[in-house]
C-alpha cells in the first residue's frame, strides 16, 4: 500500500532520517495502581471461535500445503520453507460467513526450487500468516514475537528482523488477519437512525480483528512446543508495528505476560485510527437530510462520527485504551512518530498514557519515515531488550 509513495519519500528519507538516529527519550515513569480499579478478569473478553474446519483454498502453483492440524481454536498449515526457516497459515473458524472478496489473497512462498503460490478465501475462515526464521546463532537468546504491519512484512520490516536473527533470536513473524476489518461490511451507506448498529459493527470487527492476532499467535507457540520446542527457549518478547502494535495489547493478555514488550507507530483508540488516519482506512457515508443546509449536513455527519467514536469504544473489549490498563507490569519501550499521521500521534500518546508512561523514544517523523528508518533502530531496540532482560534475575540465570 505504501510503495506508490516511496519515491518522493526517499528524499524526505535522507533528509530526516539523520535526525532519528537521535530521538527524544521520555524515561519510563513508575506505573501507578489505582487500588479503587483492580485488574479485571479476563472472562468474556474474547470472541467467540468455533473448532477449526479446513480453509478453502487452491494451489496454483508447487506443492500443496502440509496440514499440521489443530492447535488450540486454530488450524495451522505449512505453506513451504524459507530462507531460515519455514511459513505457515493459520486459520479459524469464523461464527458467521462474510461475503468473498472479489479477489481471493494470493499466497507466494519464495523457495529455492519452485514457488509456492496458494489462492486463500476468508468466507468462513479467519487467516493469518506466519514466518518463522532461526537466529544466525548456535545458541539463541531467545524468542521475539513480531506482530507486523499491513504491509505484510515490508522490506524495512524484513531488514529489521534479519537484524534481530543476527544478534541472536529467534523471530516469528505473525501478519494481521488477511482480510483486515472486513471492510467490505462497512462500505454501505446508513443513516443516523442506525449509528447504534454501526457502533456495534465497529466494534465487532474491532475485536475479532485484534483478537485474531492473539489465537493465531497462540497457536503458532503451541505448534512450536510440540512441533520444535527449542524454538521457545529462553525469553519471550513482543514487538508490535503499526496494525501489530494495535494487538500487542490484547495478545499479552492472552499470553498471560511476556518479558518485554515493544511498540512502534502504535496507537489506542482503534475507532479514532480507523475514522482519523491519513490512510482513509475507513470512511463511513452518512446519509443526512438533504433538505437541510450544507452546514447543517456537515454538522451532522461530524457528530455522527464523533458519536461513532465513542461508542465503538465503549463497545470494543480488545482495543488497546481499554485493554493496555490490564495489563501485568512489562519492560515496555514506544517509539513513537511526532508526526504520524497514519496512526494518529495523539493516539499515541493515549497508548502512552495507557501503558502507565514507559520509556518512549519520539522522533521527529511521520509513519511511514518511521518504519524507512526501522532497520537503523535494531540495534538500539535489541540493546534495550538484552538490558531489561538482563535485569531479570530469574531471566539471567536461565
Amino acid at each position: 500500500m505504501f510503495r506508490s509513495w516511496l519515491p518522493p519519500l526517499a528524499l524526505i528519507a535522507l533528509l530526516v532520517l539523520p535526525s532519528c538516529s537521535a530521538p527524544r527519550v521520555d524515561p519510563a515513569l513508575a506505573r501507578v495502581v489505582n487500588p479503587d480499579k483492580p485488574p479485571k478478569a479476563s472472562v468474556g473478553l474474547w470472541p467467540r471461535r468455533l473448532p477449526p474446519g479446513i480453509p478453502s483454498y487452491i494451489v496454483k502453483q508447487g506443492e500443496p500445503p502440509v496440514d499440521e492440524g489443530t492447535f488450540k481454536s486454530c488450524r495451522v498449515f505449512k505453506a513451504g520453507a524459507v530462507k531460515d526457516g519455514v511459513a505457515l497459515f493459520v486459520a479459524s473458524r469464523r461464527q458467521f460467513p462474510v461475503k468473498e472478496r472479489r479477489a481471493p489473497f494470493t499466497l507466494t512462498v519464495a523457495d529455492a526450487g519452485e514457488d509456492h503460490v496458494l489462492e486463500l478465501r476468508a468466507r468462513d475462515h479467519r487467516v493469518t500468516l506466519a514466518v518463522l526464521r532461526r537466529a544466525k546463532s548456535d545458541h539463541p537468546r531467545g524468542l521475539i514475537i513480531y506482530l507486523t504491519s499491513i504491509m505484510l512484512i515490508s522490506e524495512e520490516e524484513k531488514a529489521f528482523i534479519r537484524q534481530l536473527q543476527k544478534r541472536g533470536w529467534n523471530v516469528a513473524a505473525i501478519t494481521p488477519s488477511i482480510d483486515l476489518f472486513a471492510k467490505d461490511r462497512w462500505e454501505q451507506e446508513w443513516d443516523l437512525s442506525q449509528l447504534d448498529q454501526y457502533a456495534s459493527l465497529m466494534a465487532y470487527e474491532i475485536d475479532n480483528h485484534l483478537a485474531e492476532t492473539a489465537y493465531a499467535t497462540e497457536a503458532v507457540l503451541a505448534y512450536l512446543r510440540r512441533k520444535s520446542p527449542s524454538w521457545l527457549h529462553g525469553p519471550h518478547v513482543v514487538i508490535g508495528a503499526s496494525a501489530g502494535a494495535l494487538a500487542a495489547p490484547i495478545l499479552i493478555k492472552r499470553l498471560g505476560g511476556v518479558d518485554a514488550a515493544v511498540y512502534v507507530g502504535g496507537g489506542a483508540n482503534v475507532p479514532e485510527i480507523a475514522l482519523e488516519s491519513s490512510l482513509r482506512i475507513y470512511r463511513p457515508r452518512i446519509v443526512v437530510n438533504e433538505k437541510d443546509p450544507p452546514a447543517q449536513r456537515q454538522a451532522s455527519r461530524e457528530i455522527a462520527r464523533s458519536r461513532l467514536k465513542e461508542l465503538a469504544l465503549q463497545r470494543s473489549r480488545t482495543d488497546p485504551l481499554n485493554v493496555a490498563p490490564l495489563l501485568p507490569p512489562v519492560p515496555t519501550l514506544m517509539l513513537s512518530g511526532e508526526l504520524d499521521l497514519i496512526v494518529p500521534a495523539h493516539t499515541g500518546d493515549l497508548l502512552y498514557n495507557a501503558l502507565g508512561r514507559p520509556e518512549r523514544w519520539r522522533y521527529p517523523a511521520g509513519h511511514i519515515v518511521l518504519f524507512l528508518g526501522l532497520p537503523l533502530q535494531a540495534d538500539r531496540v535489541v540493546n534495550w531488550i538484552e538490558g531489561v532482560v538482563a535485569r531479570n534475575p530469574n531471566l539471567a540465570r536461565n
